[in-house]
């Protein structure tokens, strides 16, 4: 056979090269016809992912034609059988093996590729944390969505709607028409310019996005800020119920007073009015205060320096208000209480020592009153302190003594300045009396001639001898 085969080599060599062509040709054929091989072909079998999706229509889904499943645009498998159960549309979504897995919390979005509705499924996998969708599993119906013909939409309108839509679509194609005679395109000309005049807006809109853009830090901060709170809040579901609970309590007592906050809004206008006159008579003192708070800044700026220089007697006087004041007014609370019982008491008398009070100051007044022309009551009060002193003592010095109080009328006193001329020891010790000048305590012996005669005669009724 190896002869033949040398033989008839080249029209061998072109039964291979044919054979090779023909299974190139096919090759392509079925990989256009997406026919694949199965995954324990070596090389070049593929393996799926089957998944199922549940879709409230499969309108314009048909297997084998080629009907893609795609993500972020991207082709990751395509569109197996279509089956019907309990009313909904079940969709097996052939996927590659490599772009597995697909999660729990998948969406599937049905739309078309072209305007002749040839269908894609649009996936979104998911995200890891909802779990992995195992082989065969099936995403609901909740997270799909198909697609919506315009048929659909104008069919939800009511018929006056559909009459309006009719008369806006004509009305807008009369007025784009060109109806000019020199064949002028006015319509058109018109609806560029009045684009064109919203120029400005769409720039300004776009400064604004980028405003957006950069404060979306700030967004992101206040977001996760709200959550916190939210998440906070959500712990103090307890507090909640009590403020909530307190609140309403509040509410009710605002409902029993009703008629009281009907009186006080009553009143409210005529307040408002006595602060608007009062506030306008206070416009004067305002204008007169404004000057002296601005002389009054100096002083402000210099209190600083005062101010800064009390904070090291404050840190060490703190210490003392924690640790010693604090303790003892705690401490005197129970004091405290007792003595409100008793001064509770007590409260019927302050009135009356209120008055008694009130008659001492007077009293205290009427003493430390110095009369513009004459001695205040308290004038003598050192002199009587110090005479008191001077009556009450019992010994001085020189040791005990017995105190004597002498009393002379006028008549004695002229007598004894008769004995006191011819006693010289009785003399020294009126001296020591220091009494009063006569004149001053005996007026009268000046001014009555017969005091006088009696005066020059005393001398000669004491006969002169030895002093005792």
């Amino acid at each position: 056979m190896r002869r033949q085969i040398m033989k008839q080599l080249p029209v061998f060599v072109a039964l291979i090269v044919l054979l090779v062509g023909a299974l190139g040709v096919t090759a392509y054929i079925l990989s256009n016809q997406r026919f694949y091989l199965p995954a324990w072909v070596p090389l070049i079998g593929t393996d799926f992912y089957e998944v199922k999706a549940e879709l409230p229509t499969a309108q314009a889904v048909v297997p084998g034609q080629g009907q893609t499943v795609n993500v972020a645009g991207v082709k990751v498998g395509e569109v197996g059988q279509v089956n019907l159960e309990n009313g909904r549309a079940v969709v097996s979504m052939q996927i590659k093996d490599k772009y597995k897995p697909i999660y729990k919390d998948a969406s599937i979005l049905l739309r078309p590729k072209t305007g002749l509705k040839d269908m894609i499924l649009s996936l979104d996998p998911g995200t890891p944390g909802a779990g992995e969708l195992k082989e065969g599993g099936r995403v609901s119906v909740a997270n799909t969505l198909a697609d919506v013909n315009a048929d659909e939409v104008l069919s939800s309108l009511d018929a006056d709607t559909r009459a309006y839509l009719q008369i806006l679509i004509n009305a807008g194609g009369t007025a784009l028409r060109d109806d000019s005679s020199d064949g002028r395109q006015g319509a058109p000309a018109d609806l560029r310019e009045a684009l064109k005049r919203f120029e400005p807006t769409a720039r300004d809109a776009a400064r604004f996005t980028r405003l957006l853009a950069k404060r979306r830090t700030n967004i992101k901060r206040a977001i996760h800020s709200f959550q916190t709170l939210s998440t906070e809040l959500g712990s103090k579901d307890d507090q909640l119920a009590r403020l909530v609970e307190s609140a309403n309590a509040n509410f009710e007592a605002f409902a029993q007073e009703e008629s009281s906050l009907r009186e006080a809004l009553r009143l409210f206008p005529g307040t408002l009015s006595q602060t608007s006159t009062t506030l306008r008579d206070v416009s004067g003192l305002a204008t007169e205060l404004g000057p002296a708070l601005q002389k009054l800044r100096p002083f402000a700026r210099e209190l600083a320096p005062s101010l800064r220089a009390q904070r090291p007697f404050l840190r060490e006087t703190t210490p003392i208000i924690r640790d010693q004041v604090r303790p003892f007014a705690r401490d005197v609370q129970p004091t405290v209480r007792d003595l409100k019982a008793a001064t509770a008491d007590l409260a019927p008398v302050a009135s009356r020592l209120n008055r008694s009070f009130k008659v001492l100051n007077t009293f205290f007044n009427e003493l430390a009153y110095d009369p513009p022309d004459g001695d205040s009551f308290l004038f003598w009060s050192a002199w009587a302190a110090h005479s008191g002193a001077l009556l009450t003592t019992t010994q001085d010095a020189h040791g005990p003594m017995i105190r004597g109080i002498v009393l002379l009328n006028c008549t004695a006193y002229l007598a004894l300045q008769g004995i006191v001329a011819g006693n010289p020891q009785l003399g020294e010790l009126t001296r020591l009396a220091n009494f009063p000048p006569e004149r001053q305590v005996c007026p009268r012996n000046f001014d009555d001639p017969t005091h006088l005669l009696a005066l020059d005669e005393v001398p000669s009724l004491i006969p002169p001898g030895p002093a005792p």
